[in-house]
């Protein structure tokens, strides 16, 4: 059972300190800091002969409201916002504790931990629906708590279980169900959870004693804003940089991975377009992945085409359009794609991912060529029978949805 962290009256136990420490009085029956102690810790905790302990502040923090976001709900774009709080696990002595709630956006690190400086961080991105029957349900976690294991392992951290990742994510947002974006508003509660080395690490070896899970929500709108899905995105093919290397931490959601894009994703929005695509590392030749999305595309054919290599990331969003694909009767191919000889013979691309979903590509620039791609039928129809799904509009015959409250 998880418990809270209690945060109630930080901004005025600060104030008050603030006042202390300006040489003013403090009111009768408060004691400074009294009432942002924490539960178990209102004596000091245990320390050994010549050890110093200290405690840490975190900036002012306006949280939230409701009513702040009742003219937003159609318009959130993708933005963070401090809510209630988050929920955090942290792993010591080779097990995972029960959890707690945090009211405060902020954690305590070792300033070596191996997070900071060696990279060893994988997170997962999924989401929380107001359905038409006014339940809440998160769709299909259980793909993303299988992906994340698949980065534990690859980064040497101790996997977090299943269950505990379903039961972390759906008590994260029931703590803040009043910020899942209400039916209708094509909206819906984005969930990041995050594992990482918070121990300390110098060197490769020996590994971080202790690793931290935690899980943050936010209200979000589309990733692209919510005209790019219509309007449709240009992506530019990069030629001098590589997303990863093929026998690298590409099939990982390793958080390194995407500041391999940092550089050249600004670069291509300062030229005036919306994204960047990759070719593989090795030969430059088949298509990878755009930005934070997959790559998919529909033949003259019908068929619906993705890539497949050992340094894509597979997206949970992908995996489920391949079977509504599939249900229509649509032949769906999972193989390498070539992008001279064959981005002549699409129809339609798009960029797939949980925040994004699916987004219409317009136009992809390589050298002086431009490829347009005018029509986006097929993938909208899928992307609808998947949101439709994903607000209990339509049939969940893949049991894909799990009910949080």
């Amino acid at each position: 059972m998880l418990s809270r962290v209690q945060g109630k009256g930080l901004l005025r136990a600060v104030q008050t300190a603030r006042a202390v420490r300006c040489g003013a009085s403090v009111p009768s029956g408060s004691k400074p800091w009294s009432d942002v102690e924490l539960p178990g810790l209102r004596t000091p905790p245990p320390i050994v002969q010549d050890e110093e302990v200290y405690s840490y502040l975190t900036p002012g923090i306006k949280k939230t409201k409701v009513e702040d976001l009742a003219s937003q709900w159609d318009n959130l774009g993708f933005s963070i916002r401090p809510l209630n709080g988050y929920v955090q696990y942290t792993h010591t002595n080779r097990k995972w504790d029960m959890g707690t709630f945090v009211p405060a956006p902020y954690i305590l690190l070792h300033i070596n931990s191996g997070a900071l400086h060696y990279g060893v961080s994988v997170f997962e991105g999924l989401k929380a629906f107001s359905c038409k029957d006014g339940k809440i349900r998160l769709m299909n976690p259980s793909l993303n708590a299988l992906r994340m294991q698949q980065g534990a392992r690859k980064l040497r951290m101790p996997e977090v279980p299943t269950d505990m990742f379903i039961q972390g994510v759906s008590e994260a947002v029931r703590r803040n169900k009043e910020f899942v974006p209400p039916y209708g508003h094509g909206a819906a509660m984005y969930i990041r959870p995050l594992l990482f080395a918070s121990g300390k690490m110098l060197g490769l070896a020996p590994l971080a004693e202790e690793y931290t899970f935690f899980v943050t929500v936010m209200p979000a709108g589309s990733y692209f804003g919510n005209k790019g899905s219509e309007v449709g995105i240009d992506a530019l093919v990069m030629e001098e940089h590589d997303r990863a290397a093929p026998m690298g931490t590409g099939a990982v959601k390793a958080a390194g991975n995407y500041a391999a894009d940092l550089d050249p994703v600004h670069y291509a929005k300062g030229e005036g377009y919306g994204t960047t695509l990759y070719l593989d590392a090795k030969e430059r030749r088949y298509i990878e992945e755009f930005s934070v999305c997959n790559f998919v595309g529909i033949t003259k054919d019908g068929t619906y085409v993705t890539p497949k290599a050992e340094s894509i990331l597979a997206s949970t969003t992908n995996k489920m359009l391949q079977q509504l694909a599939m249900d229509e009767g649509m032949k769906v191919e999972e193989r390498p794609i070539d992008f001279d000889k064959e981005i002549d013979n699409f129809e339609e691309v798009g960029m797939v991912g949980t925040a994004a979903v699916v987004v219409w590509v317009r136009s992809l620039t390589r050298g002086g060529r431009v490829f347009k791609k005018d029509k986006f039928d097929t993938l909208s129809r899928l992307r609808q029978k998947l949101t439709s799904i994903q607000c209990g509009e339509l049939e969940d015959k893949h049991g894909w949805m799990l009910e949080v409250c």
